[in-house]
């Protein structure tokens, strides 16, 4: 073809493709005007928006290639407008079930599978199998990664998602797969109306009254109550309250229980856009104050940190274990006119001395960690550590032997769970800032001589500690100071 022909064609594209882009901008002026000017927080700047997105709907579905309608485009934008919060608890609902599976999620009674699932560095993570579920016959272990379900990879999903996926007909199967200690498994598993109970309670020696909280379904305050009764009058002069592994619930429910044990003060302050919105303070009904230990540990989460927080503040507990998740933050379920629903996170909620929880969590009194003392595995783990550099003092951004000997011990320790790269990466700083906390030491997130000198004590007490295998450590600390 004459090259002067393929140059007169490709300006006729040319030209045809800015008279489209222009045709384009006469048809929808509104939608790509100036804006920058305005306050992008006033109704009138919202009413120009819908109706430019109005447009923009319209266009689509009267000029796109292939068939759309107006419910999966507002759909879409609702669900974009959620996602854009960068919130992963708040969640756009498409369909009524989709709300009614997260509200039985929380409520104690649902058709699924029993377990309780926690977001660990991105990971699905199982923390809980109900001991009366079909999961537990089917073989689901605490620990396991859920990275499939029914064949879907689901790691790019949410936690709610995740679960709705899980959620189900009552008789109906789902398989999932899961990754246990490197390897993956399918589990098959027919799906069941579960029923939680959020309490199991005994004695333990030494008139101690011991409490599981697994949760705070919409009746855990009722069963704290019965169980402590229950527990009194079997002779409990001193209880200890295991809110280890609880992901939370209703916020409810932890001031309900707040306020069988706080005589008086606040419980918990409720935040929205840094101002103090609401405070909740104890109704003045609890009973005769007793001795009262908390175990805790960085998978105690949302509820269970109001609580626990409430509890160290108000100085009704002392705290054992190690720091807490770090979710100080509430939500919402909302309806819209049109039938729509969605989980929105309203509130932060703080300690009742106004200290932050969300992304800090609570700090024990008492600073414990269980791990597998004296191990095979943690003594073969610990000779291949690294040595950290005297000299060294790492801090976020840097890389080296000395972040990735750190990187070791935090991951031995239960603080990092992120892949050992040598990096000091936000992930690995946040790690440190926890473990400094932990140990008494300056939180500033660098690996400074004191860091170094008590990860390796840490470390090293936990590869070749004396304690029994299994022993639980934490218990163990609660006993002793209630004997005393």
């Amino acid at each position: 073809m004459d090259k002067k022909i393929v140059k007169v064609i490709a300006l006729v594209i040319a030209m045809a493709l800015i008279i489209t882009s222009f045709s384009f901008v006469v048809f929808l002026p509104s939608a790509f005007a100036e804006t920058k000017d305005e306050d992008t927080n006033s109704e009138e700047y919202l009413l120009n928006r819908l109706v430019s997105m109005q447009e923009y709907l319209e266009f689509l579905n009267k000029y796109y290639k292939d068939k759309v309608n107006y419910d999966d485009l507002m759909d879409a934008a609702m669900e974009g407008a959620t996602e854009s919060l960068g919130d992963p608890y708040s969640l756009f609902y498409a369909t009524e079930k989709d709300s009614e599976k997260f509200v039985e999620s929380v409520s104690g009674e649902y058709a699924g599978i029993g377990v309780t699932m926690q977001n660990e560095n991105g990971k699905h993570k199982v923390v809980l199998v109900n001991a009366a579920g079909p999961s537990i016959k089917a073989g689901v272990e605490a620990g396991d990664i859920v990275i499939k379900v029914d064949g879907k990879d689901v790691t790019s999903l949410s936690l709610d998602q995740l679960v709705l996926l899980m959620r189900g007909e009552a008789g109906t199967k789902v398989t999932l797969t899961v990754n246990r200690a490197g390897q993956q498994k399918d589990i098959t598993i027919i799906r069941e109306i579960v029923t939680t109970a959020s309490i199991s309670y005994e004695m333990l020696e030494g008139k101690i009254g011991y409490m599981l909280v697994s949760g705070f379904d919409s009746d855990v305050a009722k069963e704290f109550k019965m169980a402590k009764i229950a527990l009194v009058n079997k002779g409990a002069e001193s209880l200890i309250i295991d809110m280890r592994n609880n992901p939370g619930g209703y916020i409810d429910g932890a001031v309900e229980i707040a306020n069988e044990l706080i005589p008086n003060g606040y419980i918990a302050h409720f935040v929205n856009k840094g101002k103090v919105i609401e405070s909740e303070k104890a109704a003045g009904t609890a009973d005769p104050k007793m001795p009262i230990v908390l175990l805790v540990n960085e998978e105690s989460a949302s509820a269970s940190e109001l609580l626990a927080g409430a509890l160290q503040d108000n100085k009704i507990a002392t705290l054992v274990g190690t720091t807490t998740f770090g979710k100080g933050v509430a939500q919402q379920i909302i309806s819209l006119s049109s039938g729509d629903k969605a989980k929105v996170s309203v509130f932060y909620f703080e300690t009742p001395n106004r200290k932050a929880i969300d992304h800090v969590g609570v700090t024990p009194d008492y600073v414990v960690r269980n791990g597998n003392v004296g191990s095979e595995d943690a003594k073969a783990k610990y000779v291949t550590f690294a040595p950290m550099n005297a000299n060294e003092k790492p801090k976020t951004g840097d890389t080296g032997l000395t972040v990735y000997a750190a990187q070791q011990r935090l991951t031995l320790l239960g603080y990092y769970k992120g892949k050992i790269t040598g990096t000091m990466d936000d992930a690995t700083a946040a790690a440190v800032k926890k473990f400094q906390k932990d140990e008494g030491l300056f939180p500033y997130a660098v690996v400074d001589n004191s860091t170094k000198s008590k990860l390796e004590i840490e470390a090293y007490g936990l590869a070749y500690g004396n304690t029994k295998k299994g022993e639980d450590l934490q218990l163990a600390k609660a006993i002793e100071l209630l004997k005393k």
